[in-house]
């Protein structure tokens, strides 16, 4: 159940309910991944995401909201494949008050292959069994080539 006043984005991640988040989801709604440059488009893509989203990641702390106008932002913390990551997603409303637009925003570089590694392969696993065990073979390369940047580039580029 909404809490009063709550956002329909807070109760979707606190309650996990697929079919009320689609409720506030206009039906031409755009969804913008940190993982791919092409963007989800259209009511039953965005549901189809956000079912692997509610199943693959864990516990989503939201840490801060924001809102002006037809926008909200909405600040997160999550731990994904022993990754700490946050968030930050920006959703905006049409003039009936559906969601219309999501941009998300995901740091460290490193925790975005875990997020990938985590929600690629379930979400591909829909479109057939060898396109998500492709996934499976090409994320840990990406996920262990991104810790090591993050660990040589951090030594690099940072005093002391």
């Amino acid at each position: 159940m909404r809490r009063v006043d709550e956002h329909p984005y807070r109760t979707a991640w606190r309650t996990r309910d697929l079919h009320a988040w689609g409720e506030a989801l206009a039906a031409d709604v755009v969804l913008h991944s940190p993982v791919f440059t092409s963007p989800f488009r259209g009511h039953d893509e965005a549901i189809e995401l956000f079912g692997v989203l509610f199943d693959s990641l864990g516990a989503i702390d939201i840490t801060d909201e924001l809102a002006a106008g037809d926008s909200h932002v909405f600040f997160w913390r999550s731990e994904v494949g022993g990754r700490e990551l946050e968030g930050v997603d920006l959703l905006r409303s049409n003039p009936q008050g559906k969601i219309a637009e999501i941009t998300v925003m995901i740091r460290p570089l490193v925790g975005i292959a875990a997020f990938a590694g985590a929600v690629g392969p379930p979400l591909a696993g829909k479109r057939g069994a060898g396109r998500a065990a492709l996934l499976r073979v090409l994320t840990p390369p990406l996920k262990a080539m991104l810790a090591l940047v993050d660990i040589v580039a951090s030594r690099l580029v940072q005093r002391g």
